[in-house]
């Protein structure tokens, strides 16, 4: 059943079983899973079941700086399905390495194995109609060619660890009939939760404060909370909630919204292969079941340990879109298209738009012009294809790729960020428009960061000549000030909850429990220790599939 929260009377009490606040992936899959297992579900949502631009300002932050982190208009959505509606799609796990002691990267240590979350990767692919859980080329069957170009063999640098991609799947979209048509779940939309409030003890909530855009105040009271709204958004609500915690619920051991963590990505070199350059294999795989996979070059466990260097991982791009020495015809006509004021909104998201055709500039768009003209053919060729592959087929194209007569690529690399206590987010002042202080955003990137992107690069190179079959040009003289140029986030928002064993190391406990609050639990990527090489949405579903096993072995038990 779906609620609009601005037809219900002021003053009012929902009860369920369990709220759920926030209807991104983990949100709706709790809400699923646990409607199966007979909890009564009050699903709460601050967007509506569309886009609203006015409820969506309400995330935005007071102060942030725009070379470090996006706006929260571009990294997040308060809509059903939250985040998912703009996601580019990559699904790929947290790798073991993850979860080891690592005494070079401190405050890196799980509390729980990586054993202990693999065994919901499957259940987590199913959700997000990513095929099987196989993250390594060699096992699948149909894909004859196991490395990037031939002769390229996995030692200590691997080629073979995939990533996969979703369709991508809009979770309120994909899920809708299966909310609506659940006599467990009660979705409440334009429903904003303000505050969390506890008994005198603080160990217990006993209801969630909300209200609508509109002016009403709607109480939400039930047995067991989950805060699924979203990394920043959930550890702003826990800040907000201060009444019987200094600080906000969670903050006990004084780490709530510390270690504010993402990853550092770009490219400060082009990877150049010395094989034929129709060996290479430079774009996307389909597996068995036709899911789109792409290879990468990561490093083996042991390698990691040995040079002390952060989880990072890198992939064969294109050449960026905007600039127009490429000369190729189709780069050209896709950034054309995506500069087109009504066009481009529907191509995709302002955030990827943005990252794709780099800094806008009307000084360049006759050299576009004539590189479409020049390529004409290939150009008009590649308009159906890709336009019907990637914006009118179920499972889409999930990025746009050329090859390369050169045999020359950018490389493109993803890094984990090392913990660190000093990036964090804060309340300011400032408040919304119903009134909740927005938050103050300080993310930071150190020197161990840089270090160990510029590092990875040194051995990758080291690989590539090894094996005679290519090596790296760096695009500037000093690669250690590009890292630095290119660092920033916003969208893969980890750590301001981090899980521990210990209430004094952490925020929440190994079951995504809030620390010293019995029937108070987080899913969100807030809970992560580490950001990993992975991004954070698969994991995020894996967690949420943990989170509602034990609650329904809470569930039996009573």
């Amino acid at each position: 059943m779906f609620i609009d929260a601005e037809n219900l009377e002021n003053e009012t009490t929902f009860r369920a079983d369990i709220a759920i606040v926030g209807s991104g992936p983990a949100g709706i899959v709790l809400a699923l899973e646990l409607a199966k297992a007979g909890y009564e579900v009050a699903l709460i949502e601050s967007g509506r079941l569309h886009f609203s631009e006015e409820i969506q300002n309400l995330g935005e932050a007071s102060h942030f700086d725009p070379t470090l982190h996006a706006p929260m208009s571009e990294c997040t959505r308060r809509q059903l399905g939250g985040t998912s509606i703009i996601w580019g799609g990559r699904c790929l796990p947290y790798d073991p390495v993850d979860f080891d002691q690592r005494p070079y990267i401190q405050n890196s240590d799980w509390p729980i194995t990586y054993q202990e979350i693999a065994g919901y990767f499957q259940r987590a692919c199913d959700y997000f109609f990513c095929g099987q859980s196989e993250f390594n080329i060699k096992n699948i069957s149909n894909i004859q060619q196991k490395s990037i170009v031939p002769g390229l063999p996995d030692a200590e640098v691997l080629n073979s660890t995939l990533e996969r991609w979703s369709l991508p799947t809009n979770f309120g979209k994909e899920y809708f009939h299966d909310l609506q048509q659940s006599q467990k779940i009660k979705l409440l939309y334009g429903l904003t939760c303000t505050e969390i409030e506890t008994n005198e003890q603080g160990t217990q909530v006993e209801l969630l404060h909300a209200k609508t855009l509109g002016g009403k105040n709607i109480w939400v009271k039930c047995q067991k909370y989950v805060l699924a709204g979203g990394a920043l958004n959930t550890t702003r609500l826990l800040l907000a909630s201060d009444r019987q915690h200094p600080g906000g619920i969670g903050n006990h051991s004084g780490l709530l919204g510390k270690f504010y963590m993402g990853h550092l990505s770009g490219d400060i070199a082009l990877i150049h292969f010395t094989r034929p350059p129709k060996d290479t294999v430079f774009g996307f795989d389909r597996d068995p079941d036709k899911i789109y996979v792409r290879r990468r070059f990561s490093f083996t466990r042991e390698f990691l340990h040995e040079k002390q260097l952060p989880n990072i991982v890198a992939w064969l791009g294109s050449p960026k879109f905007g600039d127009p020495s490429h000369q190729n015809g189709v780069l050209s006509s896709a950034y054309l298209a995506l500069n087109m004021p009504v066009l481009r909104n529907y191509l995709t998201s302002t955030a990827m738009r943005k990252a794709a055709i780099g800094k806008e500039n009307q000084g360049v768009y006759r050299a576009h012009i004539m590189n479409v003209l020049k390529d004409f053919k290939q150009a008009i060729a590649f308009v159906p294809r890709f336009g019907y592959g990637r914006y009118i087929a179920k499972r889409k194209i999930p990025a746009l790729f050329v090859y390369s007569a050169a045999n020359e690529y950018p490389l493109h690399y993803h890094s984990e960020q090392i913990p660190n206590p000093n990036s964090a987010v804060t309340l300011s002042d400032e408040r919304d428009a119903i009134g909740m202080r927005r938050l103050n955003i300080n993310l930071q990137f150190t020197q161990q960061d840089i270090d160990g992107v510029v590092q990875a690069h040194k051995y990758w190179d080291q690989y590539l000549r090894e094996h005679n079959c290519g090596y790296l040009k760096y695009v500037t003289d000093d690669p250690e000030s590009s890292v630095w140029e290119q660092a920033g986030d916003g969208f893969h928002q980890v750590g301001t909850t981090r899980m521990s064993e210990h209430p004094q190391d952490g925020v929440v406990g190994t079951n995504c429990n809030v620390h010293g609050v019995d029937n108070l639990f987080v899913a969100s990527s807030s809970i992560f220790v580490t950001s990993g090489q992975a991004n954070s949405t698969f994991m995020i579903v894996a967690f949420a599939l943990r989170l509602a096993d034990h609650l329904k072995k809470i569930k039996k038990k009573v």
